[in-house]
């Protein structure tokens, strides 16, 4: 369905007077009435500005600490030159008549890059009318008048009329068909450090967290869930949970068949409480009897047993290009060969998982911090047995998310929950809840092959086995170093356990394997790895043939792959090349000191890099990891200060995976609980940390993600400059240092 920018944008007036400027599709616009607040409701996407010059922008993104609920008004904010000491953030609930229009989920650190032009777009717009009004009442051309820090200003005189003052006559005019965007070199907000506009909310209790929700009438929920997946629950006793204070119901929550595949609601015994606390303790007291099924024989061992079969025999290739098999057998040709494993990892949230939801009848809502509140409706609609038009997602704040509030199921649970109670509900999980039952990152093993010949890297083989059938690093355009022959493999077995995103989705592990073996290979051909890296990048891309049909008006997909190669590799030339420039490789090079490099793309465009410095001590570890630098090309950074603190946490969080990750199952069990055995990094522990972004004019690409990927190959890299140890498995403990 096309649309036009003059269906796209709609223009009306706030019941109060002043300017509304919303998003729409073809259809909607009678939804959008002058004076009436209707509008207002049913469009909540929009920017308006008020008569006392405020800007209020609407949120429909998830804010999940990575700053969205900033970075996309500071682009629209830009482009409309306002005040930005006026600007204010609404929280918009989600409402599916945008999908397709805007991205109605938050996750693959896109919500900046899919948002980037619609921002600038609407701030323009909302710009050009405002200096449309001014022109009319000053009867001067447009092009006599600017626009700075919420006013319309006369070139060479002291006239200016404020926001507020010119909103009402604005929204009466019509909506521009183009409008000129800034140019970056004008920027005066994008690519400032701006504080974050959430942050007042938070440190006065205010912000809208899932947890904090609280409504009229509202009881509390816990649920004691089979330890093993997909058990059974057989019968309990809950005379003693019964007498517990507070403790007013006890009932079954069965194995609920979800919309989607992903999701399973896992059988339990539901608490219901005056308190969260009692709750809890309602649930301490119940006498549980499982029938814990076939899992109960899963293991760590059963998944390494799985993946020693599986890796036994690899049939066709994923992707194949010149012969491998053929350039193996000949004369003078080398083969280096070695096994990475990348284990379950938990998300361990700081925020427990929660929702609360109230089922009235004929509709539900529900308050929770999600990043799919898409799914959300689909699966509690199915739930409770309603139509999807009857559920309301109210989306809150999370404190943390990584990739696990993409999922459903506590929404599922309450939604279950309150229907069977006839009350608003908040269902709390509790910390070993939250672990034990995580979706976990996939469990993965990869088989790395080189063939070197003359001195010269001429072949490389791939071979994945993951447990699940979906993931990366086995298709062409994840192979961003060109090698002559290239064979890539993908073998999926059972999962054990239940799986989704993990922060960076499955690029970590993939990225963990290729990035130590480009290592391996550098070291066996006598190479510098930052220079072997570079060579490996020096070749121009060239067309591939794929057997996919091209679809009417759709460009062919060899030429997408081409492209997107073609970009992303410039992306990996831009890093190593700023690198250079700056000698930051050569800057880690000390006496004592091993380096280890690492670089990876991450499905938003952005490519990150690594340096890390590391040292032997007589630490618990037996490493100490010195100083991290970081180099990224990730385009316009739109506020520097929100980007070093993804980068920062994204080191955190791959260090903290690195040290202490992976999950331990016996009899079914996953072992772990809270932060004494799921053991998170701690201050002291946390190296120095350098981030540079790569000057650019391109629009801006994700930050979420990126740079986990890279960091632990590249600590595993330090670790054998600085030892001569090679440690191809995750967690690295202190026995694999010192063996």
């Amino acid at each position: 369905m096309k649309t036009s920018r003059r269906d796209f944008l709609k223009v009306s007036t706030l019941a109060g007077g002043g300017l509304m400027l919303t998003m729409t599709i073809p259809g909607m616009a009678k939804l959008v009435q002058n004076g009436s607040e209707n509008g207002l409701n049913e469009l909540n996407h929009f920017l308006s500005i008020d008569l006392e010059g405020n800007v209020i922008f609407q949120l429909t993104a998830h804010e999940m600490g990575q700053g969205s609920g900033t970075g996309l008004p500071m682009i629209l904010a830009e482009e409309l030159g306002a005040d930005w000491s006026k600007v204010k953030i609404e929280r918009a609930g989600y409402d599916k008549k945008f999908i397709g229009v805007i991205r109605e989920t938050t996750g693959g650190s896109g919500t900046i890059q899919d948002h980037w032009d619609l921002m600038r777009r609407m701030g323009a717009t909302a710009r050009e009318m405002l200096k449309s009004a001014a022109a009319d009442q000053w009867q001067k051309a447009k092009d006599q008048l600017t626009v700075d820090n919420g006013f319309v200003l006369e070139t060479g005189t002291d006239r200016k009329l404020s926001f507020g003052e010119l909103a009402a006559a604005a929204s009466k005019l019509e909506v521009p068909e183009e409008v000129e965007f800034k140019k970056p070199v004008d920027f005066k907000i994008v690519g400032k450090p701006v504080r974050n506009l959430i942050t007042d909310q938070v440190v006065v209790g205010d912000g809208n967290y899932g947890i904090n929700m609280d409504l009229p009438d509202m009881v509390y929920a816990s649920i004691e869930k089979c330890p093993v997946y997909k058990g059974k629950l057989q019968s309990f006793d809950d005379s003693e949970a019964l007498k517990v204070n507070g403790v007013t119901q006890v009932f079954a929550m069965p194995a609920l068949e979800p919309a989607e595949d992903m999701n399973h609601i896992q059988e339990g015994v539901v608490v219901i409480a005056t308190s969260t606390w009692a709750a809890f303790k309602g649930r301490k007291a119940l006498k549980v009897t499982w029938d814990l099924g076939e899992n109960v024989t899963n293991s760590n061992q059963k998944i390494e047993e799985q993946f020693a079969k599986a890796g036994e025999q690899f049939e066709n290739p994923v992707y194949s290009q010149g012969n491998y098999n053929k350039m193996k057998k000949e004369e003078g040709v080398s083969e280096i060969e070695a096994t990475y494993i990348n284990p379950h990892q938990a998300h361990a949230l700081m925020e427990p998982m929660n929702a609360t939801a109230h089922y009235n009848g004929d509709t539900c809502q529900l308050w929770v911090g999600t990043q799919n509140a898409s799914s959300v409706v689909l699966n509690v609609a199915k739930a409770v047995d309603i139509p999807d038009d009857k559920i309301k997602v109210h989306t809150q704040n999370s404190g943390g998310s990584f990739g696990r509030r993409y999922y459903p199921d506590t929404s599922i649970e309450a939604a279950y929950i309150s229907k069977q109670i006839q009350k608003p509900v908040k269902l709390t999980w509790s910390r070993e809840d939250g672990i034990q039952h995580d979706y976990f990152h996939p469990y993965q093993e990869s088989r790395f092959s080189a063939l070197l010949k003359d001195n010269h890297f001429v072949g490389m083989e791939v071979k994945l086995i993951k447990t699940v059938p979906y993931g990366s690093g086995d298709h062409l355009w994840e192979q961003p170093y060109y090698v002559e022959h290239l064979d890539t493999y993908l073998k999926a077995v059972d999962g054990l356990v239940h799986q989704g995103a993990w922060r960076s989705v499955q690029v970590h592990s993939s990225s963990m394997g290729k990035e130590c073996f480009i290592d391996e290979v550098a070291v066996e051909l006598g190479k510098d790895p930052v220079a072997f890296r570079q060579e490996l990048l020096a070749k121009e891309i060239e067309t591939v043939k794929f057997n996919r049909p091209t679809r009417p008006g759709q460009q062919p997909f060899d030429e997408i792959v081409k492209e997107f190669r073609t970009t992303l590799r410039k992306n990996y030339r831009s890093v190593l090349s700023y690198i250079g420039e700056h000698q930051l490789w050569e800057k880690a090079k000390s006496p004592g000191i091993g380096r280890g490099f690492a670089m990876e793309d991450f499905f938003a465009n952005t490519v990150c890099a690594h340096i890390v410095e590391v040292e032997k001590d007589d630490s618990d570890w037996g490493i100490h990891i010195k100083k991290i630098t970081s180099v990224l090309d990730c385009g316009i950074v739109v506020n520097p200060h929100f980007g070093r603190g993804q980068v920062e946490g994204s080191i955190v969080w791959a260090l903290s995976a690195l040290k202490y990750g992976g999950i331990d199952i016996k009899k079914g069990v996953v072992q772990q609980s809270n932060f004494h055995n799921n053991k998170l990094l701690r201050i002291d522990e946390v190296p120095e940390i350098e981030v540079h972004f790569v000057p650019s004019e391109e629009p801006p690409t994700g930050l979420g993600e990126p740079a986990t990927p890279p960091l632990a190959p590249a600590v595993l890299n330090a670790i054998f400059d600085a030892t001569g140890k090679r440690i191809r498995k995750l967690p690295v403990k202190r026995e694999d240092i010192l063996a």
